[in-house]
C-alpha cells in the first residue's frame, strides 16, 4: 500500500464529507423554493379608470399582464405566478417574498419618465427611452444610465447645450427624481442621480426598461400565501429521493465493489455541485425542480455505469487494469458525452416552450446533466487514479470482473 497517495485520497474524501457537512446550512439558506414548497406573498390589483385612460380595455390588460411580467422577472423572482382574473384584476404572486413596500412600489406604479426644464415644461417624452441600468460612480454613488434612441439624444442636446449651469429636472409619474446640473452637452446616453441605494436605483431601472404600465392599478389584496401542494409532500418527495439515493448507492457497491465506492463519493460531488450552482443562479426550487434533480442523479450513475462497463471490456482483452481504466475513460466519455446532448437539447425544447415549473424543471435538469458529465469524467477518474496508486485496487476484482 502506497502511504502517500492513501493521505491523498482520504483527503480529497474528506474535503467531499467535509463541504456536505458545512455547506447544509447555508446552502439551506439561500436556496429559494417556489410557491408550491414555500409559499409566498400574493398581490391583487385591479385596472381603474383615469383622466389619461377613461376606459379600460383588454388590449390594455394584456399589456398590462406583460409588463409587470418583465418588472417581476427583473426583481430577480423565479417562476412566479401572474394571472388575470375577469376583466379587470390582475393576480401576482411571489414565492419567497416578504417585503409589501418594495413589492407594491415595483409592480404598481405607472413608471412615466419625463425630462422638464426648470419651468415644468417636458421636452423630452420617456418613450425615447431605449435602456436604463443601474451603476455606481466613481465615489460608489449609485445611479440609472440612460440610453435615448437617435431623435431623443437630439432633443437632449439641444436643451442642454443652451442650458449649461442650469438645471435638468427628471420626474416619474409627475414626482421629481433628479434635478442635475448640466455641466455640459449630453446625447444619448445619460444618467439619474441623486438615488438613496442601489436597490433604488435597480427598481428605477426595472420599470424603466419595462415601460409605464397603460393603466392605473389600485391593490384590492394583499397577504401572504402558504404552500400550495404542502409540507407533507416536499416531505415525501426529499424522503424518495433519499431513499432512491441510498438503493442507487448500494447497487453500484454490489456491482462494481471499489469501483462503485468511487462513484459513490463522485455522486456526493455531484449532489453538492448542483446545490451551489442553484444557489449561485438564485433558482427558484419547485417540486418538479426536486424531480428534475433527483432524475439527475440517476443520469450521473448512468455515465459511470456506461465508463465501468467500457472498462471491463478492456480487462477483458487482457490489459492491465491501469491501461483498462485510462482506455475505458477515453473510449467511453463520447458515449457518455452524446447521450447527454441528446438530453439536454430536450431540456432546451421544454425552457424554451415551457413556463413556470416546467422551465425549473428544465433548468434544474439541465445543470444536473452538465455537472454528472464532469463528475464522472473527471472526479470518478481521479478518485480511481489515486485508489490505484494507493494499491487499493490491485485488481479485476475490484470492479466485480
Amino acid at each position: 500500500m502506497n502511504i502517500k497517495y492513501l493521505l491523498v485520497l482520504l483527503l480529497v474524501l474528506g474535503l467531499i464529507g467535509g463541504a456536505a457537512y458545512y455547506s447544509y446550512r447555508p446552502l439551506g439558506e439561500a436556496i429559494t423554493f417556489g410557491l408550491d414548497i414555500d409559499g409566498g406573498i400574493m398581490v391583487l390589483l385591479e385596472a381603474v379608470p383615469s383622466e389619461q385612460v377613461p376606459t379600460i380595455n383588454d388590449d390594455a390588460m394584456v399589456r398590462a399582464v406583460a409588463i409587470l411580467s418583465q418588472r417581476v422577472n427583473g426583481l430577480g423572482v423565479a417562476e412566479p405566478e401572474i394571472v388575470r382574473e375577469g376583466a379587470r384584476r390582475i393576480r401576482v404572486s411571489l414565492p419567497g417574498f416578504d417585503d409589501q413596500q418594495e413589492v407594491l412600489e415595483m409592480i404598481g406604479q405607472t413608471a412615466l419618465l419625463e425630462f422638464r426644464d426648470v419651468e415644468g415644461n417636458v421636452f423630452l417624452a420617456g418613450d425615447r427611452l431605449r435602456d436604463a441600468r443601474e451603476q455606481l460612480d466613481e465615489r460608489n454613488r449609485p445611479h440609472v444610465s440612460i440610453t435615448l434612441d437617435e431623435e431623443g439624444g437630439r432633443l437632449m442636446r439641444e436643451y442642454t447645450r443652451a442650458n449649461i449651469g442650469g438645471r435638468l429636472v427628471i420626474t416619474l409619474d409627475g414626482e421629481i427624481v433628479s434635478a442635475p446640473t448640466i455641466e455640459g452637452e449630453v446625447g444619448t446616453e445619460g444618467s439619474i442621480t441623486g438615488l438613496e441605494s442601489l436597490a433604488e436605483a435597480r427598481n428605477l431601472a426595472i420599470m424603466l426598461r419595462s415601460g409605464a404600465l397603460p393603466v392605473e392599478l389600485e391593490m384590492r389584496d394583499f397577504r401572504g400565501v402558504g404552500p400550495t401542494l404542502g409540507q407533507a409532500s416536499l416531505d415525501r418527495s426529499v424522503y424518495a429521493g433519499i431513499v432512491g439515493l441510498i438503493l442507487v448507492a448500494l447497487f453500484m457497491l454490489v456491482v462494481y465493489r471499489g469501483f462503485g465506492l468511487a462513484a459513490n463519493f463522485s455522486l456526493a460531488a455531484y449532489t453538492l455541485l448542483v446545490l451551489w450552482a442553484l444557489a449561485a443562479i438564485n433558482a427558484t426550487i419547485t417540486l418538479p425542480g426536486v424531480a428534475g434533480i433527483v432524475l439527475g442523479i440517476g443520469m450521473a450513475v448512468d455515465a459511470n455505469v456506461i465508463i465501468f462497463e467500457r472498462i471491463k471490456d478492456e480487462v477483458k482483452t487482457g490489459r492491465t487494469l491501469r491501461a483498462s481504466i485510462k482506455a475505458g475513460f477515453q473510449r467511453a466519455i463520447w458515449t457518455v458525452m452524446d447521450a447527454n446532448i441528446t438530453t439536454l437539447i430536450g431540456t432546451g425544447v421544454l425552457y424554451w416552450f415551457g413556463t413556470g415549473p416546467v422551465r425549473g424543471f428544465a433548468v434544474t435538469l439541465s445543470l444536473s446533466i452538465i455537472l454528472s458529465m464532469i463528475t464522472a469524467i473527471f472526479v470518478t477518474r481521479l478518485l480511481l487514479t489515486l485508489m490505484l496508486n494507493a494499491r487499493l485496487l490491485a485488481s479485476a476484482k475490484a470492479l466485480g470482473a
